[in-house]
């Protein structure tokens, strides 16, 4: 009878093949997001309307500083009154909520949204002439 043979070293391969494609991933969605902040922060120098889209408590601990609250329990209404052909800029604490954000507005018919990602990565990529 044939003896099966166990590689003992197949775990070992694929929990460092996972390990290299978490780092890759990791490092991607930095430069992505850096890269989004960049351009949020290029339309804000532009004149561009800053919404944030986190809670009226967490607006009030720390926001931007030409930023608008407009929570996203109430970003449809809020935003209605708002020129359709203006710039906006949308950031919240992780970049989820203004991902929705961004979505939303579009469906509301505005033109040109950018999601800003965070309130930390706007931050760490301020212009420093800013």
């Amino acid at each position: 009878m044939a003896r099966l043979a166990l590689d003992t070293n197949t775990p070992i391969k694929i929990c460092v093949a996972a390990l290299v494609a978490a780092i890759i991933a990791i490092l991607s969605f930095n430069v992505d997001a850096s890269k989004r902040a960049s351009i949020a922060w290029e339309a804000i120098e532009d004149g561009a309307t800053v919404i944030d889209v986190r809670t009226p408590l967490e607006f009030r601990e720390k926001h931007l500083e030409k930023a608008i609250n407009m929570p996203m329990a109430s970003l449809a209404e809020d935003a209605s009154d708002l020129d359709r052909n203006e710039t906006i800029v949308v950031y919240c604490q992780s970049g989820n909520r203004a991902s929705k954000a961004k979505r939303m507005l579009y469906d509301m018919g505005f033109h040109t949204v950018y999601n800003g990602g965070s309130l930390n990565e706007l931050e760490n990529t301020r212009p420093v002439y800013f």
